[in-house]
């Protein structure tokens, strides 16, 4: 089995997961708000929590990426625990993806030819989170 990068947001990751299917092509992903279940003793949740996510996922490049909101009293503090590396062989989505995540965020390596590969860079998006692209030729 792999291990999928699970990604907390403090409030925001609703917008988070709509902005990452939109760089990355994936329609309609599903959003499960905490609103949707009966809270931990089976009541409601709180009106605070209503509509923030529970759980979310997407597939970028075969793999599975899962995301939450933390709750209001346990903020996480993000970007600085995780990279997320996407190797594709497809050069125009390395361009495409890297230059989407970076609007309104920081390019911290341009996308540029190294002496390991036709295109690789790092980008810290939006919402804190670095992601690093490769470009990975057949073996």
């Amino acid at each position: 089995m792999p291990i999928n990068p699970y990604l907390n947001f403090n409030g925001n990751c609703r917008e988070a997961v709509l902005f990452y299917a939109d760089v990355f092509d994936y329609p309609n992903p599903e959003i499960m708000p905490f609103g949707a279940q009966p809270g931990p003793d089976g009541n409601p949740v709180p009106p605070e929590l209503v509509e923030l996510v529970l759980h979310a996922r997407l597939v970028v490049h075969g793999t599975s990426l899962m995301f939450s909101d933390s709750m209001p009293d346990g903020p996480v503090t993000f970007g600085q625990n995780i990279t997320l590396a996407v190797l594709t062989r497809d050069l125009d989505a390395i361009r495409r993806e890297f230059e989407a995540l970076a609007v309104g965020g920081r390019v911290l390596m341009p996308l540029q030819e190294t002496f390991w590969t036709k295109a690789y860079g790092t980008v810290e998006d939006r919402f804190g989170v670095q992601w690093q692209f490769s470009y990975e030729p057949e073996a």
